[in-house]
């Protein structure tokens, strides 16, 4: 027959890197004054970057189609 609806597991952990790390997340450090500007700033260039990109890759259309 075929296969099975059900997903198969496997054994073991997923994420090792979680084991690696020996330091614990605060939320206070999350919460620390300006985490709002540092959250938008890292938004926004995170934008940036994504929409210079594809700029570049429409540059890059327009120059093949016109040589």
């Amino acid at each position: 027959m075929g296969r099975t609806a059900h997903a198969s597991r496997r054994s073991g952990r997923d994420d090792h890197s979680v084991e690696e790390r020996n330091t614990l997340h605060r939320i206070e450090d999350d919460l620390a004054d300006g985490w709002l500007e540092t959250w938008a700033r890292t938004g926004v260039e995170a934008i940036e970057a994504y929409l210079a990109k594809h700029l570049a890759f429409l540059t890059y259309l327009d120059d093949s189609a016109t040589a």
